[in-house]
């Protein structure tokens, strides 16, 4: 494994004072992977006061002090390092009570939740993996730290990173694993709900999601109870879509409304935008788009982004065929005008026509769909003619 200069450098340090260090974690699974790593975590027999002093020269941050974790930067780049450590109780089913700091490195990698988690690299020292976690990268297995019941126990989160994990990297998940996973999901209910949206995310946009979602739909249903009973669309269109889009398919194919599905987004506490945009490509998605006036109106009524979105969940639904996506495109591309800018009149032209209040609204929208219906040019001449014979 060739390490990057940054991480090199906050190892050398800590063995130029003694200690010992390694990277730890994703970045080995990783590495093993042939992935670039997204970042370093170390790990080392220093305590934090000894880690001040090795990096004495260099910025810290006191980012999981309580945990033993100091944040070196490197060069501008963050990298967490941690002291060897041992969970206590987790009474929580989150969080453990304490944690103690650990005299070897074996201890350290025995408290993580997955074998191809639980691997460490040093450059000089090779490959540390006591659980057979490359073993299992190969074989493409998702298998917890000892006792998988135990490690669910502790903190629950780690059942939805199983099948994120899973998801994203296209493995399997080890039998007795799986059973834990079923048997312990109840305790979902003791993670933040911001903690578990992070995960699904990840889950659903991964390649193996759809034989994920499909073997551990009764886990969903405990944070997503909308989708209890979960039916699923047809794999091949799933597979193709967005994750976005996934996401919306599940709701659909299960009968779930717009509001219901909203209200599940806020249960989950995910932003604004993105319950907002399902919600509303729900809406619409129930709505014709098989024509071109039909899609004509969609964009009226919502908007390209919205429209977009509702023409490609119909289509990984299967209710329109991939063509509708082209026609939209070049309905885009004409400047059809769907916008109240995009006419050739303003609220001033009407108020000079002799109109004035709420009728100047409702005026230039009845002057949008005569031009989506082509009784009229989006000319300011013929606009102005249709609204003086209606007075």
């Amino acid at each position: 494994m060739q390490l990057c200069e940054n991480a090199n450098i906050v190892i050398s340090k800590l063995e130029e004072n003694g200690f010992s260090a390694d990277i730890v974690g994703g970045s080995v699974r990783d590495f093993l992977l042939l992935k670039e790593p997204n970042d370093y975590d170390v790990t080392t027999d220093a305590t934090p006061a000894e880690m001040r002093r090795v990096f004495s020269d260099f910025k810290i941050l006191d980012t999981g002090i309580a945990h033993g974790t100091l944040t070196v930067l490197v060069n501008g780049e963050p990298y967490e390092v941690t002291t060897y450590r041992l969970d206590g109780e987790y009474t929580d089913g989150r969080h453990p009570d304490s944690v103690s700091f650990a005299k070897n490195i074996s201890e350290d990698l025995s408290r993580r939740d997955f074998t191809v988690n639980a691997m460490a690299y040093n450059p000089r020292r090779g490959l540390t993996d006591l659980f057979g976690g490359r073993e299992d990268l190969s074989a493409r297995i998702i298998r917890a730290v000892g006792d998988p019941h135990r490690r669910f126990s502790e903190d629950a989160l780690r059942i939805i990173r199983a099948l994120r994990f899973a998801s994203t990297l296209d493995f399997s998940i080890e039998d007795g694993t799986a059973t834990a996973i079923k048997t312990t999901r109840g305790l979902i209910e003791k993670v933040s709900r911001e903690r578990i949206y992070a995960e699904w995310k990840k889950l659903i946009a991964g390649v193996g999601a759809y034989r994920i979602l499909s073997e551990f739909s009764a886990v969903i249903e405990v944070f997503i109870p909308e989708l209890s009973g979960m039916k699923m669309p047809r794999e091949e269109n799933f597979n193709a879509a967005a994750p976005e889009i996934r996401e919306l398919m599940l709701f659909a194919v299960n009968g779930v409304s717009a509001s219901d599905y909203a209200a599940a987004m806020t249960r989950l506490r995910t932003d604004n935008k993105h319950r907002k945009y399902g919600e509303a490509v729900l809406s619409g998605a129930v709505l014709d788009a098989s024509s071109e006036l039909a899609l004509k109106l969609l964009l009226i009524n919502y908007g390209s982004e919205i429209t977009e979105g509702i023409v490609d969940l119909k289509v990984a639904l299967g209710e329109v065929s991939d063509s509708v996506r082209e026609e939209l495109a070049e309905i885009l591309a004409s400047n059809f005008p769907y916008r109240l800018s995009d006419l050739a009149v303003t609220g001033n032209d009407l108020l000079y026509a002799g109109l004035s209040g709420s009728e100047i609204g409702a005026e230039l929208k009845r002057l949008l769909l005569m031009v989506a219906e082509g009784q009229v040019k989006n000319t300011k001449e013929e606009l102005i003619l249709a609204v003086t014979k209606t007075r």
